[in-house]
């Protein structure tokens, strides 16, 4: 096999970072079997190479695999951002799927962000929708608020079905059902690097649709934090 990726995702976090060779300007991984490790040790790897796959026992999988619930020790936090890595930032508790939790328009400052906050919250978005429609009434949300949500689910299911159809089966598996990026990726056969260029690719077109949906009706749906 021969080790182990740490983290998802690639550039920027906290189980590799990419670089460029200075002679051949290919971009490289600069990773390591266990960022949390009180001995430090780093290694190179061509990102092609890294994101490859190979076959073990006959089998086709990734050629690293994501380590989980690793012992953290403080001394190997401050090895870890003396090396120029950012520490892990907690994810925010997501919202339970009953709809019950409040619900107010996304603050974004670029369509990319705007896209992006619209299908990572699109399961509690749906059912937000549904439960104040089959209630009659607004819960946990405003009047107003209402109508940008109800838009804005219309708008992205007109899309997938015209402009983004190629999409939609990926939009379905990762976002309506919930799939995260390493299980869409063993599902589909698939490194994590190819889903990653797929997903760019989806939330940039998204994004796009956005802006010129915003430019159709001359207003921004733009919210500054």
């Amino acid at each position: 096999m021969g080790g182990w990726r740490t983290d998802e995702s690639m550039p920027g976090t906290t189980g590799g970072m990419t670089a460029k060779d200075a002679d051949t300007d290919e971009e490289v991984v600069i990773w390591t079997p266990n960022v949390y490790s009180d001995k430090r040790a780093y290694y190179t790897m061509g990102k092609r190479a890294f994101c490859d796959c190979v076959f073990v026992d006959g089998v086709r999988q990734p050629k690293f695999k994501r380590q989980t619930q690793m012992q953290v020790t403080a001394s190997a936090m401050e090895n870890f951002e003396e090396d120029g890595f950012v520490r892990p930032v907690r994810k925010a508790d997501a919202h339970t799927e009953d709809g019950y939790d409040d619900w107010h328009r996304p603050s974004a400052s670029s369509y990319h962000e705007y896209a992006k906050k619209l299908c990572e919250d699109y399961r509690f978005s749906r059912a937000k929708y549904a439960l104040c429609v089959t209630e009659k009434r607004y819960i946990g949300i405003s009047k107003e608020d209402f109508r940008e949500l109800k838009s804005d689910l219309l708008f992205l299911k007109h899309c997938l079905k015209t402009v983004l159809s190629d999409y939609s089966d990926y939009f379905e598996e990762r976002f309506a059902k919930g799939l995260s990026i390493r299980k869409y990726a063993q599902a589909h056969d698939l490194n994590r690097g190819s889903v990653d260029h797929l997903q760019r690719k989806f939330f940039a077109a998204l994004a796009q649709a956005l802006k010129e949906r915003d430019e159709t009706d001359g207003r921004s749906r733009l919210q500054i934090k």
